[in-house]
């Protein structure tokens, strides 16, 4: 499940017995989701990289006292100093020295198998060995400038040996130019799309984005972002996306976006979702593994009677003139693994 958490990521994966979660800005609507499957025990807690929009609730996390986080992984980054980031890496020295957990600070293509536990496989696909060598730089290291986005983990979730879910975290293009020269196979029908739809780091954010598109190419991409923060997705973001797919892949995003919709929110455009609260659009996404593949719920019916009240919504082009399942009827079949 991709969780509407506003401005940041985190992703929850459960297949009835075991549970991963990647990235964690906030502990409660997490907590909420895994309460609704009966799931306490993280076996991994993984985090892309020390932005605050992705790790801010994971020392609460893994303090809570009817949660147990076994191992948490997360690269070192000197270049971050916030106090979440310290707060994280205090709880976890404290925890680790009382074995309480397991702190992994190998979060690369070496960790590959590592993760995988029971029906759910975790590859890391970024950043390769070189650069978690060398971890961020400044633009005078020989390998030149190496943000701290460009260095975040890229994550495939597969389930049953099918990949499912791509979480880029915040990939910058160098990041992404980087896989790309190493031939990395970044395939997978759902796409969490990078930095919540904002600047890329390219020159040509709308090449960037049909570039990535056509490394993916996913049938859903998800965009994870908060109202009040940005204004993401931007337009020429999702450009670039029908540039590479047309309009046969499906767009949604978390919260209802300001590029979407500038004015006030009423009542009749956001209408009554107290799980996924009054600014979701899409709102947390969940993803089901069946026999037919991967399928999804963006909690569909409302989604689509969410963007037909929108003023200018960016996914719109997909929904005109698609049939009614095409616009995000929820798809009954039998399910056997969640994420």
């Amino acid at each position: 499940m991709v969780l509407n958490v506003g401005h940041g990521n985190c992703s929850f994966i459960h297949d009835g017995y075991s549970s991963v979660v990647v990235d964690v800005p906030n502990a409660i609507p997490l907590l909420g989701a895994m309460a609704s499957s009966n799931a306490d025990v993280i076996e991994h807690l993984i985090l892309s990289h020390a932005d605050n929009d992705h790790i801010k609730g994971a020392a609460a996390l893994m303090a809570h006292s009817e949660v147990v986080v076994k191992s948490l992984w997360v690269n070192p980054d000197s270049t971050k100093f916030s106090d979440a980031f310290l707060d994280l890496l205090t709880v976890a020295a404290d925890r680790q020295s009382r074995g309480l957990l397991h702190v992994r600070t190998n979060l690369n293509v070496g960790a590959d198998g590592l993760l995988d536990i029971r029906r759910i496989g975790v590859r890391v696909l970024h950043p390769g060995i070189v650069w978690a060598g060398i971890g961020p730089t400044g633009k005078d290291h020989p390998s030149g400038p190496i943000s701290s986005n460009g260095m975040s983990a890229v994550v495939r979730i597969e389930l049953d040996g099918e990949p499912a879910l791509l979480l880029p975290g915040d990939l910058d293009s160098k990041g992404f130019n980087e896989m790309v020269k190493a031939q990395v196979d970044m395939k997978a029908p759902v796409l969490v799309f990078p930095h919540h739809g904002g600047r890329s780091g390219a020159s040509d954010n709308r090449a960037f984005a049909a570039d990535l598109a056509a490394a993916v190419e996913p049938r859903l991409v998800i965009f994870s972002h908060g109202r009040t923060h940005f204004t993401n997705p931007r337009k020429e973001i999702v450009d670039g996306i029908r540039d590479a797919l047309g309009d046969g892949v499906q767009i949604a995003c978390t919260q209802i976006s300001r590029a979407c919709h500038k004015n006030e929110l009423s009542l009749a455009v956001v209408g009554s979702d107290p799980l996924s609260g009054q600014t979701a659009c899409a709102g947390s996404v969940r993803l089901t593994k069946t026999d037919d593949g991967i399928l999804w719920e963006p909690h569909a019916s409302r989604h689509a009677q969410t963007i037909d009240a929108l003023e200018s919504p960016l996914c719109r082009s997909h929904l005109r003139g698609s049939s009614s399942a095409d616009k995000g009827v929820v798809r009954q079949s039998r399910r056997s693994a969640d994420d």
